[in-house]
């Protein structure tokens, strides 16, 4: 008997379909997801059904949501459109979160909780060095935050209301799926299979401060895992939580490893824009899967270049303490050094690289 109905907000994500699909696979859990568009069909139909809804529109959001008088919990991973290097539209993401609650609330009488996904921009990891490892306590440090906008509606809403709230703040997902390509393994492996066909070196593409600098990340099975722990804990109602694979590294000390995977001498630290590489690589991907009979695989849609850009060369420690989450009573960790290699193993299994 299905006792709890999550409906994913954003479930195209690679947050949302992490979540939806870990749910899924639980006895007691029944899934809704709604997404801005439908995911492309598959030849492997989801376990779940998904909704089209522009969250930006109040009205038919209302319409669309008008029959979820049975859900138990939220789990908001949407995000507005935004350009990668431009900054966020803070009021469009409040404006979705508030729609979607307030299209829900008077429904679903049994609503227990309501959880959003953040990261760490909440403590500034974007803008520059800040203090770690960072703490859920730590003051806010940038007031322009559409993250903090949402905390703090969900905070005074929640309070006025029959539903407790939570958030969970992962760094650095990822998914060793093959349609998922926003992941530093993912760059890690167009980037290294074509630097290979090149006869190059694997040369590290950020700075020499990113190179040695501590670097987190979490896997996204786990992260669904504690994001369905932190909905359902009690001890974890009405609060935040880091969420990491429980250890740090630093490429310096992976990158021979990652040589070795591809049957490559390490090269040396090459500062080099990602975005800027890319643009004329289409031909040699084309090469790489004829000759290696890969899936094919149009190049723009093989790796998010940028995300690579601003992964590599932030000159400073990235590091969260999940000590908080931890003491809840979620231990599960990962060591990142082994995942990323196993990511890319299975990406090699699957012909998505030779």
């Amino acid at each position: 008997m299905k006792t709890k109905i999550a409906l994913v907000a954003g479930v195209t994500g690679i947050v949302g379909r992490g979540i939806a699909q870990f749910l899924s696979s639980l006895p007691d859990w029944q899934v809704i997801g709604c997404a801005r568009r439908l995911p492309v069909q598959s030849l492997v139909p989801l376990p779940y059904p998904v909704l089209a809804i522009d969250l930006t529109d109040e009205e038919k959001t209302r319409s669309t949501l008008s029959g979820m008088k049975f859900l138990t919990h939220i789990f908001y991973c949407g995000r507005a459109d935004y350009q990668p290097g431009l900054k966020e539209p803070i009021d469009t993401n409040l404006l979705m979160l508030k729609n979607l609650i307030q299209a829900v609330e008077p429904l679903a009488l049994g609503l227990q909780h309501v959880h959003i996904v953040q990261g760490s921009k909440v403590y500034g990891s974007d803008l520059g060095p800040y203090e770690t490892p960072a703490l859920e306590s730590h003051p806010r440090v940038n007031p322009t935050n559409w993250y903090y906008e949402q905390e703090d509606w969900l905070r005074e809403r929640s309070a006025q209301s029959h539903w407790n709230w939570s958030a969970s703040r992962p760094h650095g997902v990822c998914d060793a799926q093959i349609d998922s390509i926003r992941g530093l393994a993912r760059v890690l492996a167009i980037y290294a299979s074509i630097c290979r066909l090149q006869g190059l070196p694997l040369s590290f593409p950020g700075n020499v401060e990113g190179f040695h600098s501590l670097y987190q990340c979490v896997e996204l099975p786990l992260l669904s895992r504690a994001m369905a722990w932190i909905s359902t804990e009690p001890s974890c109602q009405n609060e935040v939580f880091n969420v990491t694979n429980g250890d740090s590294m630093r490429w310096v000390n992976i990158w021979p490893k990652v040589a070795q995977f591809f049957d490559m001498p390490v090269g040396e630290v090459r500062p080099t824009l990602l975005t800027q590489w890319a643009k004329d690589k289409a031909p040699l991907w084309s090469q790489l899967v004829r000759e290696h009979q890969l899936i094919p695989t149009l190049f723009e849609k093989t790796a998010v270049w940028s995300y690579g850009d601003f992964n590599f060369s932030r000159p400073y420690d990235i590091l969260s303490s999940t000590i908080k989450l931890r003491q809840s009573g979620f231990h599960d960790c990962i060591d990142t050094p082994t995942m990323i290699l196993d990511h890319l193993a299975h990406f090699r299994s699957q012909r998505l690289i030779p």
